[in-house]
Parts: structure tokens; C-alpha cells; sequence
């Protein structure tokens, strides 16, 4: 072998060597953007970004940062078996944490919008953090809506959700609104129309003709 062809493969080496350490930083997907009307960003954790636009298979990560704008709504299923659909001007953090001999709680740590979500096939680990609050489920469907000014606006439209901020936390069910504010309690649960606050998700659910 000449010394050409020795820098060559020296240099294949290293490329493959650090596509392997890329693949192995990113790690398995924690779920799939599935829908978008108009267009989802993904901006991976190194800069990268993706778009969605209609229908696709989009596989999503540890750290991953989801974004829809004014004229955008995604809807994205995370691999524990927990639907989220994102409304207009929506940013959130795709998170997990880890517990000695218990399953991964995935977490969405929401910066600004309105988020719904839904598990299905038996309880999860699962929650959505906003600037002052934080709701926890099992086994639900909830919305919730982050205002310019942090106040959190959770409406459960089945189950039960934990809806905690540092000073306390409530247990919100079927057919109640709450609001966290920061500074406060989570205020408590005063009946609602939940089922309105879903309406904006039914365009994302409905098949293409």
C-alpha cells in the first residue's frame, strides 16, 4: 500500500469513526413528528435544523427543541405512547429524567404556547414544565396554555393531572380549569367546558382525503 492510499483509508477511518460517535451522542428517537399544518422546526442539539410540512415520519431526540409559528400547528408521538399536538407559536424542550428502577419520565418543557396531550395504553411517566408550574400525569388528556407572562392555564378534559408550582400542588380532574401563577399556588379547580379547549387539535386528527 502506497502512502496515498494509506492517508485515504487513515481518513475513512475518521469519518466513519465520527458519524459512529454522532449516531452514538443522539442517541434512540423518543418519538416522531407526524403532522404538520404549515411547518414544524426541529433544531437538534448541535444547531442542525428539520422541517415538517403535511404528513411525515420526523424521528425526534433527547434535547431535540420543537417550534411552530404563528401560522404553524405540529403534532408529534412520543415512544412511551403519549400523543402531543402543538398549536400556533409554540416552543418546547424535549426532555427526559431517569430514576433507579423506574421507567424514564419524559418531559416537555414548555417555553411559550399551547400544548395537548393524551397517553393511551395504560398509565406513563410524563410532564410538561412551564415557567412557574409543572403538570405530572399517568394516564389523561389535558391541555395546557403558557401566556406571555408565564400564567399557566391547564385544562383537564379526562383523568387526573398534578399541577404543581413551588408552593403546592392540586390534583386537577375531568372537566376542571386551573391557572399557576408564579409566586402562587395553583388556583383551585373550577369546572369548565374541557372538551372546547381540544377544538384547535381536530384539523391535525383528521385523515387526509
Amino acid at each position: 500500500m502506497n502512502k496515498q492510499s494509506a492517508a485515504l483509508m487513515i481518513g475513512l477511518g475518521g469519518l466513519i469513526l465520527g458519524f459512529a460517535a454522532s449516531a452514538q451522542a443522539q442517541g434512540a428517537p423518543v418519538g416522531t413528528a407526524t403532522n404538520a399544518i404549515g411547518e414544524l422546526v426541529v433544531v437538534r442539539t448541535d444547531g442542525v435544523q428539520q422541517r415538517l410540512q403535511g404528513k411525515g415520519n420526523v424521528p425526534l431526540y433527547e434535547g431535540d427543541v420543537l417550534k411552530t409559528d404563528s401560522n404553524s400547528q405540529a403534532m408529534i408521538e412520543l415512544s412511551e405512547g403519549v400523543t402531543v399536538a402543538l398549536n400556533e407559536n409554540t416552543s418546547f424542550k424535549l426532555l427526559s429524567r431517569w430514576e433507579k428502577d423506574m421507567p424514564t419520565v419524559r418531559i416537555l418543557r414548555l417555553k411559550q404556547g399551547e400544548v395537548w396531550a393524551k397517553t393511551s395504553s395504560g398509565p406513563k411517566r410524563f410532564e410538561v414544565e412551564t415557567p412557574v408550574a409543572t403538570a405530572a400525569v399517568k394516564e389523561t388528556e389535558f391541555n395546557l396554555k403558557v401566556q406571555d407572562d408565564g400564567q399557566s392555564i391547564l385544562t383537564v378534559i379526562e383523568g387526573v393531572v398534578t399541577f404543581g408550582t413551588p408552593f403546592g400542588t392540586c390534583p386537577i380532574r375531568t372537566d376542571t380549569i386551573s391557572y399557576g401563577v408564579r409566586g402562587k399556588k395553583c388556583t383551585k379547580p373550577a369546572a369548565t367546558d374541557a372538551k372546547a379547549a381540544r377544538s384547535w387539535v381536530d384539523g391535525l386528527r383528521t385523515p387526509v382525503k
